[in-house]
């Protein structure tokens, strides 16, 4: 799936000192150059030059400003749940798994899909999910199945992480 030459310890190790470091940081106060997104989260600006539209850190949402529609804040937003609910494992599994990371990405992309932005086709969310934005975490089918899977009531039949548990109810058995 990968190139094996993506350092993909040194990002994981990378993110989970971010992760940690946002679990340990209290709640923004306000000020500064962040604005209240949603109830207890802040949108902050990110600089156009980094390599990334956007990413979640706790409460903490980074978007480039030609980024900050509704359709992608909410797909942040989406991330700052998952993360409240068990930081920890959020940013263990998001870094270490790629089926996990899968599941953490299509509950959010499902929201922009929601939204109107297309699933299928060569720029649909799908094949973004399946490339190297996300070190190449599923084939296109199962990004696409994935993100499908949480628009729908059940998981779709072939849903690539529907035998994940639900995020909070993790047992010792699920890592």
């Amino acid at each position: 799936m990968r190139p094996s030459g993506t350092p993909a310890p040194l990002l994981g190790f990378a993110v989970l000192a971010c992760a940690i470091l946002a679990a340990c940081s209290p709640p923004a106060g306000g000020g500064g150059a962040a604005t209240v997104a949603e109830p207890g989260y802040s949108l902050h600006d990110l600089p156009e030059w980094v390599p990334a539209a956007g990413f979640t850190v706790g409460r903490h949402v980074f978007l480039r400003p030609s980024q900050q529609t509704a359709h992608s804040i909410g797909h942040e937003q989406v991330h700052a749940r998952q993360q409240a609910a068990s930081p920890l494992w959020f940013w263990w599994s998001y870094a270490t798994s790629p089926r996990w990371r899968l599941r953490w990405e299509a509950e959010a992309y499902a929201v922009q899909a929601r939204a109107g932005c297309p699933v299928d086709g060569d720029h649909g969310l799908a094949a973004y999910l399946s490339g190297p934005a996300y070190l190449w975490t599923a084939t296109r089918e199962e990004a696409r199945l994935a993100i499908r899977g949480f628009l729908e009531p059940t998981p779709l039949p072939g849903h690539p992480v529907k035998d994940l548990p639900a995020p909070g109810t993790m047992g010792s058995e699920a890592r």
